[in-house]
């Protein structure tokens, strides 16, 4: 088929005007692939769209768990990297000819230019949901600094509607009492009761409309995020790593089937590592963007390991100058410390957030605090009154017995007030470059709980704000789900809990990063072991002189 042609029958291109289609046509070239051939493979980065003009070809493709398999074939009319075109992607599969294939190709680069000369054709091009939606992703500004939004998607309309009949049948009940009420007997207190019943049913109409807006699910290139939000009452978020994802899976229910939704499903190593995006619309949709910035992901790890590998190799080679050793920071002048700053304690009293170098320190809320000492501190405190007035005061016959009531009921009262300050003072919530830290301990030499999990252990993070005490003074709890034998490590009513979930994983991130920079080095390493044994092999041996 022609090239015009075969264009017409694509749906992106389908609604575009005779003279855009042409201006397509001129930036489309043709291939030809013996049967057999590889027109693209998996490792490398895509920024074409492949249409087969004639011919059949496989689709294989590594899954999460790193297997290929074949996931398809595409026949004449087929085509595969629209995401590719528009938004710059990699393919994620390889392509073989299983006959002799004729292909269109359009390079990103040209179909760019293109839109830049003629910006009305981009409006007219009918590009499929997903990368609709992924070219009007909203910004969203609580990311890392390197971290991009890829796909967001709300909950299925029947979450809304779901809940519509309770404000419909007040309105309708509303509706029939005016409707049996007499114009005659309408007075101003009967109608201004009619006003606020119907006012009813509205806001309630309004509640269930912000709430289901206020639930999201959210692919980033660094995470998978699901975010459950009730203004003032309860917020909880569920994140897992790119990293941290084994599997996905799919389930529909029968109205899900025939309305367009179902649940994805997607796993990591943890005891409790099952995110649920349920009533998720096009759900495969979604698995397929999930699986491609994984694979991305993985793409990029390759890239980076491909480059450490040829460095290395130019360098052993001579073709390339030997790395310069990293600078050793000079050790700064150690300070001498005052008489004051060696009393001074070394965890802060009543800070509920510090941080020392590389440890950032997290107790409960103040809330907590005030809830354990509420009695024992006006106790102590009247007490301690009392004991002034007794010792200042003109002494009296009462003086001597109110100083001994006094100092009774102090000084239990002051040691209960200590004993609650210091529970909860001891109370830790730890997060440092290598592991998270959990410590319950009771004061003096009582009982001690400590659990630990190095960051490379967690597989995901959630979030949870109880209920509007928890909302309106911004905190809540912040679960760490590990791989390892201690399930999950839990930072219980932490202040600014979102901030202590970014911190978590901003310091994941750096340390996976750390990781991998430390096996490129060894290696590397390695590499230049193999060949100094490979040159001492090649070298030509010098026979022992004769005496």
């Amino acid at each position: 088929m022609e090239t015009l042609a075969r264009l017409k029958t694509m749906r992106l291109f389908a609604s575009l005007s005779p003279a855009s289609l042409e201006r397509v046509a001129q930036v489309t070239t043709r291939h030809s692939y013996p049967k057999g051939s590889i027109l693209c493979r998996e490792d490398e980065f895509g920024e074409t769209l492949y249409i087969i003009d004639s011919g059949e070809v496989l689709l294989r493709q590594i899954d999460l768990r790193g297997v290929e398999k074949p996931v398809g074939y595409l026949r004449e009319g087929a085509s595969i990297g629209e995401d590719a075109l528009l938004l710059g992607n990699a393919f994620g599969r390889c392509m073989q000819a299983t006959t002799d294939v004729e292909a269109l190709r359009i390079r990103k680069q040209d179909f760019d230019r293109l839109l830049q000369q003629f910006p009305q054709m981009r409006t007219r091009l009918r590009a499929s949901r997903v990368t609709q939606e992924r070219l009007n992703v909203p910004t969203v500004t609580w990311l890392a600094e390197d971290e991009k939004p890829v796909l967001l998607r709300k909950r299925h309309w029947i979450v809304f509607v779901r809940n519509l009949p309770l404000p419909v049948l007040m309105l309708l009940g509303l509706a029939l009492v005016v409707r049996l009420v007499r114009p005659s007997h309408v007075g101003l207190g009967l109608l201004l009761a009619l006003l606020f019943a119907g006012l009813v049913p509205l806001l309630l109409f309004v509640w269930y409309y912000v709430d289901w807006q206020n639930d999201y699910y959210l692919v980033t290139t660094d995470r998978v995020i699901r975010r459950e939000k009730i203004v003032l009452i309860t917020e909880s978020s569920d994140e897992a790593p790119l990293s941290k994802i084994q599997d996905t899976r799919i389930v529909y229910n029968l109205i899900g089937n025939m309305l367009g939704y179902g649940s994805l499903r997607i796993d990591t190593a943890s005891a409790r590592g099952t995110i649920d995006l349920d009533h998720l619309p096009d759900p495969r949709g979604m698995e397929g963007v999930i699986s491609e910035q994984v694979r991305y992901l993985k793409w990029q790890q390759r890239q980076e390991e491909r480059e450490s590998i040829r460095g290395e190799l130019l360098r052993q080679t001579g073709q390339a100058p030997a790395e310069e050793p990293p600078l050793i920071p000079e050790h700064p002048t150690q300070q001498k410390v005052g008489i004051l700053a060696r009393l001074q304690p070394s965890r802060p009293l009543l800070a509920a957030r510090y941080q020392q170098a590389d440890k950032i320190v997290w107790r409960k809320h103040w809330l907590f605090l005030f809830k354990r000492v509420w009695l024992a501190f006006p106790i102590a405190l009247a007490s301690l009154l009392l004991i002034g007035i007794s010792l200042y005061t003109w002494p009296t016959q009462y003086s001597f017995p109110l100083l001994l009531i006094s100092l009774v009921a102090w000084i239990p009262s002051f040691l209960w007030l200590l004993w609650e300050w210091e529970d909860w003072r001891n109370d830790e919530y730890i997060l440092t470059d290598r592991a998270v830290t959990d410590v319950e301990k009771k004061p003096l030499f009582f009982a001690e709980e400590r659990k630990q999990a190095t960051l490379d252990m967690i597989q995901n993070v959630s979030l949870n704000i109880p209920g509007p005490l928890a909302a309106i003074f911004n905190f809540g709890d912040v679960l760490i789900q590990t791989a390892g034998p201690g399930g999950t490590i839990s930072f219980l009513a932490v202040p600014h809990p979102a901030e202590v979930q970014r911190e978590v994983f901003r310091r994941i991130e750096a340390f996976i990063e750390r990781q991998r920079r430390r096996e490129r080095d060894q290696r590397k390493a390695e590499f230049a072991t193999w060949f100094q044994v490979y040159d001492e092999i090649n070298r030509p041996q010098t026979p022992p002189s004769s005496t």
